[in-house]
């Protein structure tokens, strides 16, 4: 084997472990920690919350149909099984990005009487955005989820 071949393979070696050493120094820097501790637990509560929301029979209608980035309100009804708007209800809006919980976050959004809400939120970029409703009165309560797409 001549010198410049064993050059040529230490010189790919130690290009092989440079690229594990980064791909691991990446990964420990935007590692985000357990989305859901137990998954099980999660899916039995998932199913439990389907089930009440079905027997309660809240609605939740959501507006504008176009989302854009940076802040804007959006707006949403809260309705009974029969259309009939739910008084006295409180709700929490909360924005997050699939897969990652680097941008959520969350307000209270503000009601205008006769079900509606109104929720100042920010998308801070475009792309797909989870929207969560979290209404409640009293002892009921209820999540309400939508994905969104956000433009320029």
């Amino acid at each position: 084997m001549s010198s410049g071949f064993k050059a040529l393979i230490a010189l790919v070696a130690v290009a092989a472990l440079g690229a594990v050493a980064s791909a691991i120094w990446v990964g420990t820097r935007t590692f985000e920690g357990t989305v859901v501790s137990n998954p099980y637990d999660a899916a039995t509560h998932f199913d439990e919350a389907r089930h009440h929301a079905a027997g309660l029979g809240w609605q939740c209608h959501f507006g504008p149909a176009e989302y854009r980035a940076g802040t804007q309100t959006l707006r949403f009804s809260l309705s009974a099984r029969d259309g009939a708007p739910i008084e006295g209800a409180s709700a929490v809006v909360r924005v997050s990005r699939p897969g990652t919980v680097r941008q959520d976050a969350a307000v209270t959004a503000r009601s205008e009487g006769g079900g509606r809400f109104a929720a100042d939120v920010h998308f801070p970029e475009p792309g797909l955005w989870d929207l969560e409703v979290r209404a409640s009165r009293g002892p009921e309560a209820l999540a309400f989820d939508r994905r969104v797409q956000v433009e320029r």
